[in-house]
């Protein structure tokens, strides 16, 4: 994971300085999904995933008034999320989220806080329910994910080890709503995905 050193924002304790945030594409995502299950002791490390296009942005501060306009995920985020069983989600599940951050009408406020921040609910159903819960970053203009579940009949096939799996390249059939991930699909190359 060389080449992303230097582009996180990294928290010690209760103190985060910011080394250059960067948008990462889809090839370091997965990079950071590994990185992030292999070594769960590491120090915090955010990047930014994704933008919020105009209309999600005017439907989160309808929900919350306040402005969001970037999508980070952390290490602790993907740790929590992927290694909970009853979360029932697969590594590539997280590729899902700026889709449904930006197209979902499902938002909530939750009445509680996380980190003494504003906690929005976005849930969609792709291949049945997915949840993402984020924390509201005001003074940056961000959305932390921090949690992630699917409903269990969405997800039969996850197995025990599902969390220590690479994580595999986005599966839908259309590409995810953002130009910030790109995926090359090449007809030659093998996969064990289910059409």
């Amino acid at each position: 994971m060389g080449k992303l050193i230097g582009r996180f924002s990294e928290k010690s304790g209760g103190d985060e300085k910011t080394t250059e945030i960067t948008t990462i594409d889809t090839k370091e995502l997965i990079e950071f999904i590994e990185e992030s299950l292999e070594n769960r002791e590491a120090i915090t490390k955010r990047v930014m995933i994704g933008t919020i296009n105009e209309e999600a942005q005017k439907r989160i501060e309808a929900k919350c008034e306040e402005k969001a306009n970037e999508i980070d995920i952390d290490n602790n985020g993907i740790v929590h999320a992927l290694t909970q069983l009853h979360h029932n989600l697969e590594p590539e599940d997280l590729f899902l989220a700026i889709d449904v951050i930006n197209t979902t009408t499902d938002i909530e406020l939750s009445d509680e806080k996380h980190k003494d921040c504003k906690v929005l609910i976005f849930k969609k159903d792709i291949d049945g329910d997915i949840t993402f819960l984020t924390e509201v970053h005001v003074k940056k203009g961000y959305l932390l994910i921090f949690d992630a579940w699917r409903q269990k009949k969405a997800r039969s096939r996850r197995g025990s080890d599902a969390a220590n799996k690479p994580p595999r390249t986005y599966a839908q059939s259309e590409p995810p709503r953002n130009e910030l991930f790109t995926v090359s699909h090449k007809s030659d190359e093998k996969s064990s995905r289910p059409p």
